[in-house]
């Protein structure tokens, strides 16, 4: 079923000059304004089209898609504070609202904040929310030990990094498991390394197993044959350095050294580290 506030790949059933009208099933017929100068629909095409309710309740429709959609997290920019909330760029040519209720404090105009985004079950309209903890899930997480999942990072804590976890759940990267720095609203993969009993989900950034040990031999092997051959980077480097290079841990790069030296592959018989010529 086709639900507002999301993206969808629709048909094409009319044109008229610059206006086309798509089949949105079950929500009817949508018109959608095509303000692309280059492309241009013929009835039967397809195209993706956003879905929404404007002031007057009426169904729009927006050619692609904004930056995230009803259901999901995200970090937005601040373009507007007025005396009925606040708004931000999400990507449409109408501004994602957020009403005072919803907001922790007045956002800063032109700085980022994480939101969450829903239909409000009165105006229909699709607005954005800064208070995003009471959308997280409070269900059992349905999460297995090495499952990949996404992360969006949302700050820095004590531990070390807060996350919402397949726009679901809360979950953290611990601090001595991380050697870069890892911004706010930054989605990245990551690893379920274990669903803990108050739900949150504790995150690695690799699995730490004989696959990922094959991938980070990989990234050696292709980081000497950029560089002739040689690395001047070995297990004496700091941690911030083989992370910057790599993006693995300085333990996970020790590992694929030693694997990559018991295969002959490598000599670490000096500080720079060359192929063995076979």
């Amino acid at each position: 079923m086709i639900e507002p506030g999301k993206t969808y790949k629709l048909v094409v059933i009319k044109t008229n000059g610059d206006k086309l009208y798509f089949d949105a099933q079950n929500l009817g017929i949508v018109k959608v304004e095509n303000n692309d100068l280059v492309l241009k629909f013929s009835t039967g095409d397809e195209a993706m089209v956003f879905l929404y309710y404007d002031n007057e309740n009426e169904l729009c429709g927006f050619l692609g898609r904004p930056y995230a959609e009803v259901g999901e997290f995200a970090q937005l920019k601040v373009v507007a504070n007025t005396n009925i909330g606040s708004f931000f760029d999400w990507g449409m040519d109408k501004d994602l609202f957020c009403p005072f209720a919803e907001q922790k404090q007045t956002p800063e105009f032109g700085k980022y904040y994480i939101v969450y985004i829903y239909i409000d079950p009165i105006t229909m309209r699709t607005v954005a929310s800064m208070k995003y903890e009471k959308y997280l899930s409070s269900e059992p997480a349905n999460l297995e030990e090495g499952q990949s999942v996404e992360a969006l990072i949302l700050n820095k804590s004590p531990l070390g990094y807060n996350a919402i976890v397949n726009n679901q759940f809360q979950g953290l990267f611990y601090d001595n498991e991380v050697f870069t720095t890892l911004k706010a609203g930054t989605k990245l993969n990551a690893i379920v390394h274990k669903v803990r009993d108050d739900n949150k989900i504790d995150l690695r950034l690799f699995k730490n197993d004989a696959s990922d040990i094959s991938e980070f031999e990989s990234k050696i092997i292709n980081y000497m044959q950029e560089n002739k051959g040689r690395m001047n980077i070995n297990d004496d480097s700091a941690p911030e350095l083989i992370y910057k290079v790599f993006g693995i841990s300085k333990k996970n790069f020790k590992k694929a050294l030693g694997s990559l030296y018991k295969k002959e592959i490598i000599d670490l018989s000096q500080n720079t580290i060359t192929f063995i010529k076979k």
